[in-house]
């Protein structure tokens, strides 16, 4: 063989090579997107409840899909008084004696990851998932 076939056809095999490595990402991709997929249609089922809770004591469990007119609760001892709004799928502080507010202006919450707290009443509210399935992922990681 000349030289020049030997280059040909050493091209023509590195070009198979990374059309099958081009083939075998792809795969893996759609394989990927295939699992994320269903791991988010098990996800679907899941239903957001919140816990209330102070000084690590649980005051409250609401299964916020299951509410279904707006609400409120009074949650008030010798450290002060805070006021919890529940409607439909949410919950958030809408009152509180405490100077800052910090836990009045976090608004509204409805999924894990962002938490509500009022440090000086020792006011926690927390949105977990519970049902359909846990698939490994947390909040964050989506």
């Amino acid at each position: 063989m000349s030289p020049q076939a030997t280059g040909a056809a050493g091209k023509a095999r590195a070009r198979r090579v990374e059309i099958l490595f081009a083939l075998a990402v792809a795969a893996t991709a759609l394989v990927l997107f295939a699992c994320a997929q269903a791991a988010g249609a098990a996800q679907d089922d899941a239903h957001a409840v919140a816990t209330v809770a102070r000084n690590g004591i649980v005051l409250e469990t609401i299964d916020l899909a299951e509410v279904s007119e707006p609400y409120t609760l009074r949650f008030e001892d010798e450290s002060g008084a805070n006021v919890v709004a529940v409607e439909p799928g949410r919950i958030r502080v809408v009152e509180a004696d405490c100077p800052d507010k910090v836990c009045v202006n976090a608004g509204w919450i409805d999924a894990p990851g962002k938490p509500i707290a009022c440090v000086p009443h020792g006011i926690t509210i927390v949105v977990e998932r519970e049902g359909g399935g846990a698939d490994g992922i947390d909040a964050l990681a989506r």
